[in-house]
């Protein structure tokens, strides 16, 4: 069934991109549709307006070369914040950059996996638990379902922006039960500057500690970042009195290289963080 969107003329020289609901057509319809529109020789800009978690429609607006410019609160008829993005007359109906995805890792006989909603129940435990707030101050307290929710909601933005990639920790899926395996932990990269670093995070669920959880995903996350991005160096850090978390860097083969004396962010305020980073192999040593 042919579905098809509408383009609003809202006067001197913008129209908008409106959706149906239901069904999404498909880009060639769009861009045909564009096409025709942009033959306006005063058009100069077409606007989208989506709900910010309508991920179907924010990826059809990316294949079609929409550029995101934010999101407006409570913008749209039901009060819903909205994504909003734009194309100019000239520019490509066509992606900008291929869709993120958050690829399936192994990690020394664990898996790293995207987060799924029914995560919301472990990623409360492991957040709300005594040591993690009293370690990662910047954590919602209390922590509740609404805050993991939250959360997830952060980690789709920031992977469709291509800011950072974040997974879930698991045991290997058992075919008979694939969705019997529970959170252990979560891992993933962020802050990317292109030619320079990243720095890569963790957390770990308090049922799950003393099985190298962090230590295995902190090793296959810093090896899949030397691979897919173009980085010099990875970074990792810790308060200093966080013995088991400097503990897991230092396993890793991170070096400390300094200490920021307010940079760790604790339940109890503002205290000393050590930082640590960890070089791209040579191709020498990558070729051995």
């Amino acid at each position: 069934m042919s579905v098809t969107p509408v383009l609003v003329d809202r006067g001197e020289g913008r129209a908008e991109l409106v959706l149906p609901p239901g069904p999404l057509p498909t880009p060639d319809d769009v861009r045909g549709l564009l096409a025709a529109t942009f033959g306006a020789p005063d058009l100069r800009c077409v606007v989208a307006y989506v709900a910010v978690d309508a991920w179907p429609a924010r990826r059809l607006l990316h294949e079609l070369g929409f550029a995101g410019d934010g999101v407006l609160r409570s913008w749209l008829p039901d009060g819903a914040d909205a994504w909003t993005g734009t194309l100019l007359r000239g520019e490509p109906p066509a992606p900008r950059r291929p869709w993120p995805v958050v690829p399936e890792l192994a990690a020394e006989g664990l898996l790293l996996r995207p987060w799924r909603a029914d995560d919301v129940p472990r990623i409360v435990e492991g957040c709300a638990d005594r040591d993690t707030q009293a370690w990662l101050g910047q954590m919602p307290s209390p922590y509740t379902e609404e805050s993991a929710r939250a959360w997830l909601h952060q980690v789709e933005e920031r992977l469709a922006a291509g800011t950072a990639v974040n997974w879930a920790v698991v045991d290997p899926v058992d075919p008979a039960d694939p969705d019997g395996s529970p959170v252990l932990g979560s891992v993933g990269w962020f802050g990317l500057v292109e030619g320079v670093d990243c720095e890569i995070g963790y957390w770990v669920h308090p049922d799950a500690r003393g099985r190298r959880v962090a230590t295995r995903a902190l090793r296959a996350v810093a090896a899949h970042a030397f691979a897919t991005l173009d980085v010099r160096r990875v970074r990792a850090c810790a308060a200093v009195g966080n013995a088991a978390s400097r503990r897991v860097i230092e396993a890793c083969g991170f070096t400390q290289y300094g200490v920021d004396p307010l940079g760790a962010w604790t339940r109890a305020g503002r205290e000393p963080l050590a930082l640590y980073d960890l070089a791209a192999p040579s191709a020498g040593a990558a070729a051995d």
